[in-house]
C-alpha cells in the first residue's frame, strides 16, 4: 500500500514539474524561430529570385547570388559539357536578370573564386561573425576578383 501510495505521489510530482515552464519555453522557441526566418526572408528575397533565374537555365548547375548596396552580384557553375560556353551563358543569365531588376547593377560571373567568396560571406553574415568594416572590405575585394578576370 505504501509502494502505490509513494508512487501516484511521485508521478503526480513529475506531472507538476513537467507542466511548469513550457509555455515560457514554447514562447521562446516561437520568437526565435519566427526572428530567424523574418531575418532570412529580409535578406535573401531579391538573391533567392536571382538564383532561380539563373537556375532556370538548362546549362547552369548551381548558382549564388549577394545583394550589395549598389550592385547584384550573382554567381553560378555550369555543367561539364557547358563549360566551352560559359562565356555565352553569362550572358544570357546576365540579361535575364537585368529583365527582372531594371533598377539594379547586376554583376554575373562563372569565375569559382567569386563564388567561394560569396558563399563565405553569406556563411558569415548569418552567424554574425562580421563587422561592417569587414563586410565592405570583401565586398571590394569581390570587385578586385572580378576585374581580374577581365
Amino acid at each position: 500500500m505504501k509502494a502505490v501510495a509513494f508512487v501516484v505521489i511521485l508521478v503526480m510530482s513529475l506531472s507538476a514539474l513537467g507542466a511548469c515552464g513550457q509555455g515560457e519555453v514554447k514562447e521562446r522557441v516561437e520568437d526565435t524561430v519566427m526572428r530567424t526566418s523574418s531575418e532570412q526572408k529580409e535578406k535573401s528575397d531579391k538573391e533567392q529570385r536571382a538564383e532561380e533565374i539563373a537556375k532556370d537555365f538548362k546549362e547552369v548547375k548551381g548558382a549564388i547570388a549577394y545583394d550589395t548596396e549598389d550592385e547584384l552580384v550573382v554567381a553560378f557553375h555550369v555543367t561539364q559539357y557547358q563549360k566551352f560556353f560559359t562565356e555565352k551563358i553569362e550572358k544570357k543569365v546576365k540579361k535575364a536578370l537585368e529583365k527582372e531588376f531594371p533598377d539594379e547593377n547586376v554583376v554575373v560571373s562563372h569565375d569559382l573564386k567569386i563564388r567561394l567568396e560569396i558563399e563565405r560571406l553569406r556563411r558569415d553574415v548569418e552567424q554574425n561573425e562580421i563587422s561592417e568594416k569587414e563586410l565592405e572590405k570583401r565586398i571590394e575585394k569581390m570587385k578586385t576578383l572580378r576585374e581580374e578576370k577581365a
